[in-house]
Parts: structure tokens; C-alpha cells; sequence
């Protein structure tokens, strides 16, 4: 990868991560991915987050 991609995708990176997410939007993004059921539970191959994540938070 070029230094110049590098430095791209630290700088989306960066934006990306001072962005302020919506509970609804972040939910809606992990269940496209199939990362939760619909009932807001991690599917089989992430049931190991829910050791470090708690989704229900607000």
C-alpha cells in the first residue's frame, strides 16, 4: 500500500471515529452484517463479544 493510501485511510479512520452515532443507525449496521439477530442478539460466530459489548446500553 502507498504512504498516501495510508495516510487516507488514517484520516477517514479518524473521521470516522469522531462521528456521533446513532444507537438505531450502529444496531441497524450490525444486523446487515449479521453480527445481531433482529432481537439485538450476536449471531453464532460473534456470541464472544457479548462478553465486552453491552448493546443495550443507550
Amino acid at each position: 500500500m502507498e504512504t498516501n493510501q495510508v495516510k487516507l485511510l488514517a484520516s477517514l479512520a479518524k473521521k470516522i471515529k469522531s462521528e456521533r452515532k446513532e444507537r438505531a443507525k450502529v444496531i441497524a449496521s450490525l444486523q446487515s452484517a449479521k453480527i445481531l439477530t433482529k432481537n439485538e442478539n450476536f449471531t453464532g460466530h460473534y456470541s464472544h463479544l457479548k462478553k465486552v459489548v453491552n448493546v443495550s446500553a443507550s
